[in-house]
């Protein structure tokens, strides 16, 4: 059973403010992850931490028109980063939560790998005019999983 926690980045909403929730379901080893810690960043500066707990999902009401980073850690597994760009075009008054899941790998499995290209976003996330709603970017997702995987090979034949 899925738990969820919310967090918003402002603590009082007045009617005119919008927010846009994400809803994050963290796996790993093909089951809900529990005990991982969210450290999320407003335009780089920390926000806040969630600390561990048995929940294996939770949600966040970013405010609109800025830049987050969401970094997901596990003791034992990389760190997974969502970037999110929070904007709104004009005159957009309706959009779905954004609600994604986010795998964690084990750590050693990418031992003799170059950390420089591990580093970078697992999404990055932004309004989609194309589908009139926040998604991830499939070319960026492409990229970066088409590097990881060639990372991942590399560490096998050591």
């Amino acid at each position: 059973m899925a738990c969820s926690l919310l967090l918003t980045t402002t603590l009082v909403a007045q009617q005119s403010e919008r927010f846009l929730p994400v809803v994050v379901n963290v796996m790993s080893n093909g089951a809900a992850a529990e005990q991982f810690t969210v450290t999320l960043y407003k335009d780089n500066e920390e926000v806040t931490q969630l600390l561990p707990t048995a929940h294996s999902a939770f949600e966040l009401a970013l405010d609109l028109g800025s830049y987050y980073s969401i970094r997901i850690s596990k003791a034992g597994f990389r760190d997974k980063l969502v970037f999110v760009d929070s904007h709104l075009p004009e005159g957009v008054r309706r959009y779905a939560d954004y609600v994604c899941e986010v795998h964690l790998e084990p750590l050693d499995r990418f031992s003799h790998s170059d950390h420089f290209y591990l580093d970078f976003p697992s999404a990055v996330v932004r309004w989609d005019d194309t589908k009139q709603s926040y998604d991830h970017s499939d070319q960026y997702l492409a990229d970066i999983q088409g590097k990881v995987a060639l990372l991942s090979l590399q560490a096998e034949t050591f």
